[in-house]
């Protein structure tokens, strides 16, 4: 599986609601890979905490043969089609796209860290990837996705379909 984590919680000018932002990102993934599955949306407060909107997040899952470098490149290149600005780390954003995992690949460069460094520690990752496979298996711990999700309960989301 090659899941792509989706998030949002800022309006934008082209798609409207952040809700509508994940959509319009999932359409725009299509025009690139054949999505296989998505997940359900979940409304998140931001990590870390802070004043800024809550998120809507999802996970989707693609298929492709290029590689996990290229399509970083490529996730990078929608953020920026939807008015993505990197200024600052955790800011509110129009859209987030993540590459969280490649097949069960491990990659630790400057440009690219799989699985995702921080999914595990994450309710919002864990629980749209249970939406599409609970038994996906994290290349690292070795944990079920579902397992992983019961350590991280007390994470509080909710499901907005």
């Amino acid at each position: 599986m090659i899941l792509v984590a989706i998030g949002s919680n800022l309006n934008s000018k082209s798609f409207g609601s952040p809700e509508q932002n994940c959509n319009a990102a999932i359409d725009m993934l299509r025009k690139y890979f054949e999505v296989t599955q998505s997940s359900s949306f979940y409304k998140t407060e931001p990590i870390p905490k802070s004043e800024q909107p809550w998120f809507v997040n999802c996970i989707v899952n693609i298929k492709s043969k290029i590689s996990p470098s290229r399509i970083l490149d490529t996730l990078l290149e929608i953020e920026l089609q939807f008015g993505r600005k990197r200024n600052k780390k955790n800011e509110a954003r129009v859209l987030d796209l993540d590459l969280i995992a490649y097949n069960s690949l491990i990659v630790k460069s400057l440009k690219l860290t799989l699985p995702h460094p921080r999914m595990h520690l994450r309710k919002f990752v864990i629980q749209p990837i249970c939406d599409i496979n609970k038994n996906w298996i994290h290349p690292i711990s070795k944990k079920k996705a579902f397992e992983i999700l019961k350590e991280l309960a007390n994470q509080k989301i909710s499901n907005i379909n």
